[in-house]
């Protein structure tokens, strides 16, 4: 007759729950898997079955009872790692998407607002319509299948064990890393921000030439045809952008993985 010890039976579970916390953890953060509108039962059937797909190919799980200190403290680890990994795609590419709330106001479009189901507030109309782009073409450089390649690799610079995790210098990094939100959008933002900027100094001196030019009946339908135009320029570069955004993520959780595994 087989017997298996309890021991035994924790390590085989372990191999394959503490994969899925964190897989689970970076889902729940990650650009598209994150989104609000994407059923929570999906999300977790998604997680078991990765889970199960790379399991085999990680180093191996510590051996923790169930139920102790130690492994509460590991499911919070694993949680905070996962949800880290896919925070940072999340700021990155949010970058698009404050872009598209600075062009939104220079155009005069900052009332009116829809209600993002990614971000799960209200945004801009073109703050939401250039983020659900850049989602589209997130998922046509195959960002998702590089986010599954970073959490399988992050077994092996952050392994699982109690006496690691995210130290208050991971976090620090990852903060910083979302200052790049601002400098990235303006950055994103400037080429049609300076031709409606150009519009508006050209605006200021034909009022002062003609004062009795109406200024809002020229000036909104102008700065609308300028900022469409812009855009329409700007748009065949957005998978430039998009691959660039998903690179500088990757050097980010890089960075946040080498300095949680770091001691």
């Amino acid at each position: 007759m087989i017997h298996f010890t309890s021991t035994q039976i924790e390590t085989w579970i372990g191999a394959f729950f503490w994969p899925f916390l964190r897989l689970l953890a970076m889902l729940s953060a990650a650009p598209v898997f994150g989104m609000g509108s994407m059923p929570t039962l999906l999300r977790i059937g998604l997680a078991v079955v990765l889970a199960v797909a790379i399991a085999p190919a990680l180093p191996a799980m510590p051996a923790v009872q169930f139920g102790t200190a130690t492994a509460w403290m590991l499911v919070l680890q694993q949680m905070l790692v996962g949800g880290a990994i896919g925070l940072v795609m999340t700021l990155i590419l949010s970058t698009v998407q404050f872009a598209g709330g600075v062009i939104g106001l220079q155009m005069g479009m900052g009332f009116a607002t829809l209600f993002d189901p990614v971000q799960g507030v209200q945004v801009t109309s073109l703050a939401s319509f250039l983020n659900m782009v850049t989602l589209l073409l997130f998922l046509a450089v195959n960002g998702h299948l590089v986010m599954l390649a970073v959490m399988v690799r992050s077994f092996s610079m952050l392994p699982v064990a109690p006496d690691l995790g995210l130290t208050a210098s991971t976090w620090y990094a990852l903060a910083q890393g979302g200052g790049a939100i601002f400098s990235l959008g303006l950055a994103l933002a400037a080429p049609v921000v300076g031709v409606l900027l150009i519009a508006n100094l050209g605006l200021g001196v034909l009022t002062k030439l003609a004062p009795q030019l109406n200024l809002f009946a020229v000036g909104f339908p102008l700065f609308f045809i300028l900022g469409f135009l812009a855009l329409y320029l700007v748009m065949p570069v957005m998978q430039n952008v998009v691959q660039h955004l998903v690179d500088v993520g990757l050097s980010l959780s890089a960075q946040v993985l080498q300095q949680g595994g770091a001691r």
